[in-house]
């Protein structure tokens, strides 16, 4: 390439050249109107001669400069266009870097976020647990202790249960051997005996009793001898018979007291055998 000074002394060569063409080419073809003739002095013609090759060369070289600073310019503007296309994808990349770097702040906020909430969860998942934990603890201990109560409750009133069985039987024990003693010493048949002469005493004797006149009496009394009811069973008599002994024995209430009240029955039976 050729330097700015340089370019300027070509295009002044070349413009007094083109100059001088012309005055040469204008000079031969007019021709002045016929005027007076005055003789002139004669004047020395300096002649230029032009060398094509020379008008050649600069014009190449004016075309080589042309084409180099259309090169230079094109260079220029592309460096321009790629200077801006850099700055654009700079800028661009500065932006995604932007946003990736606010992404990732958001990503990381919420994450934190997250697992703040997860620990939050999970702390009062875990202290639910515990209190269910502990109420249940609470519930179990409270059956276990309604259990043993009622277990020791129960023990407690097996123990009197068996304690008031063995003293009933004890007392059974003993009135039964006071029973015994009581029949083999005759208290019983005794005891029978006055029962069926007082209820034979009350008796209404109805008109169509036979003789021989057998009937098993079931008695209901209650301590004193009250009666609470009279039933006779297997007799030889008919209704009206049956009925007469059962009004004899309620009216016979209160029966005798025993001779011994180890012979005292509740659930009484005698032999109603009147002697007429």
């Amino acid at each position: 390439m050729y330097d700015e000074p340089t370019r300027s002394r070509g295009t002044v060569i070349m413009s007094v050249a083109l100059h001088a063409v012309l005055v040469v080419v204008l000079t031969a073809g007019f021709r002045f109107p016929s005027r007076p003739v005055f003789p002139a002095a004669a004047v020395p013609i300096q002649g230029v001669m032009i060398d094509e090759s020379v008008i050649t060369k600069e014009q190449q070289r004016r075309e080589r400069v042309a084409h180099e600073e259309q090169q230079r310019k094109q260079r220029e503007e592309r460096q321009a266009r790629e200077r801006v296309e850099q700055q654009r994808r700079d800028k661009e990349a500065a932006a995604q870097r932007e946003r990736d770097r606010v992404a990732d702040e958001q990503r990381k906020a919420q994450a934190e976020r997250e697992r703040v909430a997860k620990e939050e969860k999970e702390r009062v998942e875990a202290a639910k647990r515990e209190k269910e934990r502990v109420a249940q603890e609470k519930l179990q201990k409270e059956q276990r202790d309604r259990e043993e109560a009622a277990r020791k409750q129960k023990e407690a009133a097996a123990a009197k249960q068996r304690a008031q069985a063995e003293a009933e039987l004890q007392t059974q024990l003993a009135a039964e051997a006071e029973r015994q003693s009581a029949i083999a010493n005759g208290l019983q048949d005794q005891y029978i005996r006055l029962i069926a002469d007082k209820v034979e005493r009350n008796w209404n004797k109805p008109l169509n009793a036979t003789q021989g006149l057998e009937c098993i009496v079931n008695v209901v009394q209650i301590p004193g001898g009250d009666v609470v009811d009279a039933k006779v069973g297997r007799c030889n008599g008919d209704d009206v018979v049956r009925r007469s002994i059962e009004d004899a024995v309620r009216k016979a209430s209160p029966l005798p007291a025993p001779p011994s009240s180890a012979v005292f029955q509740r659930n009484l039976i005698f032999v109603f055998k009147p002697a007429s």
